[in-house]
């Protein structure tokens, strides 16, 4: 098997496809009983993602999304999104798209129903990954698990690029990592064969990274391991 070295746009391009779905959006509020989500996992990081956006409309009106908040709603999209068979990258993108572009309705039906909060509980329940206290830690330093950074990063950055999210000062934090994660995987060797794999390679990364725990939190902690001075 021969080896030949990571070339980094191939991996940044295929990270990009996942971020075609559209930008978080937000436009409502609630409060009510808890509901119960359907059992499809689209349809429910869907009203999980709207909720979520929809709530955050409450605290901040027509401001912008508080980066927490953002992410939050934004990690429903991508559990849902790299649940299940993802060898067909472009399968994987449409999912996460098809959360991402029902967001704008769904939200101006919670604010129309004053019921977003009713789906705060059944949410946790159905998405346990999204709560604060779920992520336990990075994987040993593997090159998976560099990829798997890598490839959040790349994610996040993106799609908050096409958001309205309120400024923080831990994106320009995320945006060096990236970057020294890009030069990190450009000084490795990966399998010839690879190249046919690419775009699964970084679903998988990216499915495994969003299951560790809110983005936030695998971000800081990719950071703290990963980012030099």
């Amino acid at each position: 098997m021969h080896g030949k070295p990571h070339r980094t746009t191939t991996w940044y391009s295929a990270a990009l496809g996942i971020t075609a779905c559209a930008g978080l959006t937000l436009s409502g509020c609630g409060g009510a009983p808890a509901v119960q989500l359907p059992a499809d996992r689209t349809e429910s990081a869907s009203l999980c993602y709207g909720a979520t956006m929809a709530l955050a409309q409450e605290k901040v009106g027509k401001g912008s999304v508080p980066l927490d908040t953002a992410s939050q709603a934004l990690h429903f999209a991508l559990l849902a999104g790299t649940d299940g068979d993802l060898d067909d990258p472009a399968k994987v993108v449409a999912r996460i798209e098809r959360i991402g572009t029902r967001d704008k309705g769904l939200q101006d039906r919670f604010v129309a129903d004053k019921n977003a909060a009713s789906y705060t509980g059944p949410c946790a329940t159905a998405f346990p990954e999204t709560q604060a206290n779920a992520f336990k830690g990075l994987p040993p330093d593997t090159r998976d698990t560099r990829i798997q950074c890598y490839v959040l990063s790349t994610v996040v950055l993106q799609i908050f690029a096409q958001s309205d999210i309120a400024p923080d000062p831990r994106t320009a934090t995320w945006v060096k990592l990236n970057g020294q994660l890009e030069q990190l995987s450009n000084s490795e060797v990966y399998p010839a064969e690879e190249d046919d794999h690419i775009g699964e390679i970084a679903m998988r990364a990216l499915a495994k990274a969003v299951r560790l725990g809110p983005p936030v939190a695998v971000m800081t902690a990719c950071g703290d391991r990963y980012l030099k001075d």
